[in-house]
């Protein structure tokens, strides 16, 4: 006999942050946010799906992409400072988030089969710096519930906004 799966899972802030440190070879302290809703056009939006099902989305705010991009592609803090006051991602820094985006896939929307099988979402798209997300993704970063709001600070970096969601197929 066959069950439905079980609801997908949101990762636990400590999986957050033992990726990201693994990732940026840094600490990365986080701690409960605010949610990100994906209503700044600077920021990143990531959309995960399994087959053609959206499972997830990633929203990074503008500061949060600046320096996330700027410690993986090893950009003195500066590069990413600048780029929040000019309120614009460089095409090299969207690069490394779209990037980091995908490495995190594996935490975004964990579903667990009947049998216990856990698979979970693919990157399918991210809307980077200047470009509007689609109009259903957005409503999505608007819903209270099913979501993971974290502060990261990241070592020699400084301190940006991300949330996790779940969305319903």
């Amino acid at each position: 006999m066959t069950t439905a799966p079980l609801p997908p899972e949101l990762p636990a802030p400590a999986d957050v942050r033992g990726v990201l440190e693994g990732l940026l070879g840094r600490t990365v302290v986080t701690a409960p946010g605010t949610a990100v809703t994906g209503d700044d056009p600077a920021g990143t939006v990531a959309v995960y799906r399994r087959g053609r099902t959206p499972v997830g989305v990633l929203a990074l705010d503008l500061t949060a992409s600046a320096l996330l991009g700027a410690a993986l592609g090893l950009v003195p803090r500066g590069g990413a400072e600048a780029a929040v006051e000019d309120g614009v991602l460089p095409p090299a820094l969207a690069e490394n988030v779209a990037e980091l985006c995908n490495v995190l896939a594996p935490l975004v929307a964990v579903l667990v089969d009947a049998d216990g099988r856990r698979s979970h979402g693919r990157l399918a798209e991210v809307h980077g710096s200047g470009e509007e997300c689609p109009a259903d993704v957005a409503d999505a970063l608007r819903r209270p519930g099913g979501r993971l709001d974290l502060v990261l600070d990241v070592a020699g970096y400084g301190r940006g906004g991300l949330s996790l969601l779940l969305v319903e197929g």
